[in-house]
């Protein structure tokens, strides 16, 4: 009869702690990163919204579409984790940056992993940067997740086609 007692109450506890983990998914059913799919335009997608992200300082919308274990190498050769990232773009909040022209992505797609990539070009203190990018993706779970990004300055772009001699 004492366990009888008990039991709506046990019932609860347990649906309370199975129902954690989907609580703390669940946060991440951002508008912009619902209905993804596993092909080129998401990609594209994902990509602008990042670049959106991280000049609003939408640390929220990153936090969800990188991985925890995210990792990247800047233009100058530091290597930064997610932490890094977020607090990087937090400091973009309230500051109403203007979106610039976001760059043309390319995408190679295959199976669960894409890698996109680029160039980007930004004007900081009157001086043109131009920096190669690419950023690495993993679908896990019916979502895509950014687990590595590179970026490399170049210093000229030549304006023909690479050579395509062999070393």
């Amino acid at each position: 009869m004492h366990l009888a007692n008990h039991r709506p109450l046990s019932l609860l506890y347990v649906l309370l702690i199975c129902s954690l983990p989907l609580s703390a998914k669940d946060s991440c059913n951002l508008r912009t990163l619902m209905h993804q799919r596993r092909d080129v335009a998401t990609i594209q997608h994902l990509e602008d919204e990042w670049s959106r992200a991280y000049l609003r300082g939408d640390t929220e919308l990153e936090g969800c579409l990188l991985s925890p274990d995210f990792t990247e190498i800047l233009r100058t050769g530091e290597v930064k984790g997610l932490q890094d990232e977020l607090d990087l773009a937090a400091k973009n909040q309230g500051k109403n940056l203007a979106t610039p022209d976001l760059p043309k992505t390319n995408v190679l797609l295959h199976g669960n992993v894409a890698v996109a990539y680029g160039i980007s070009s930004s004007t900081s203190d009157g001086k043109s940067k131009t920096t190669r990018f690419a950023d690495s993706y993993l679908w896990e779970h019916g979502t895509w997740h950014v687990y590595f990004a590179q970026q490399t300055r170049i210093e000229n772009l030549p304006d023909a086609a690479p050579s395509t001699a062999s070393p």
